[in-house]
């Protein structure tokens, strides 16, 4: 559904705007309304649980690679930090009394609080849960809003920057009908999918890092 909607209104939106050109002097036209209303949209959007790339395809092609990027970074921190703090404020107290007893909900809770940046941030890097359940699980699980937000942060941020960047070059230049890329499209996709996989191994090798030293 959300597919073959995407497509429609795509379609429909290159034969009225002729571009991602056309479409992003609309959007400017509108002031501070399109920034906050993608970033209020998608903040809901991402609560529940509409796939989260989605979003940064769309801020890459209406905002271009910086402003889409900074849009999508703001709402994807802001539905963390409300999913996170409705999960802590309404259903912590269910939570607690669910599995208080259990040995595995002891020892999560007795964990050394510098592990939960770890946990979150290689969360956010390998894309294993849906980014919308680790930020209500992390209210659930009690987590400080400094390792979630900070975790989050970095975890996110190389893979919402290359997904924006190539909605804004791939993307739009399949809408405006090019067949091949420029040289230096190339080059530069090949410098962001570096920087991704170094922002993906990084917390990783901190982590095993972190853990040999404990041992």
């Amino acid at each position: 559904i959300i597919g073959g909607s995407f497509l429609f209104f795509g379609t429909q939106l290159r034969d009225q705007f002729q571009g991602c050109n056309g479409l992003r002097e609309f959007i400017v036209s509108q002031s501070w309304l399109a920034p906050v209303g993608f970033v209020f949209i998608s903040t809901i959007a991402i609560m529940l649980f509409i796939p989260r790339t989605l979003i940064m395809i769309l801020g890459g092609i209406c905002f271009g690679a910086r402003w889409g990027l900074l849009w999508v970074l703001v709402a994807s921190m802001a539905a963390t930090f409300f999913s996170f703090e409705l999960a802590r404020s309404y259903g912590r107290s269910i939570i607690e009394k669910a599995f208080s007893k259990k040995k595995w909900f002891q020892k999560l809770q007795a964990r050394h609080p510098d592990s939960e940046f770890y946990l979150v941030i290689i969360s956010r890097v390998t894309h294993v849960v849906h980014f919308g359940a680790i930020s209500y699980a992390s209210g659930l699980l009690n987590l400080r809003w400094r390792s979630v937000g900070w975790g989050t942060f970095w975890g996110i941020l190389p893979g919402t920057a290359i997904v924006v960047y190539s909605a804004q070059t791939l993307g739009c230049g399949l809408w405006e009908g090019k067949k091949s890329l420029s040289t230096d499209t190339i080059y530069q996709l090949v410098f962001v999918s570096f920087l991704l996989i170094v922002g993906s191994i990084v917390p990783l090798w901190l982590q095993a890092k972190k853990q040999k030293k404990v041992s």
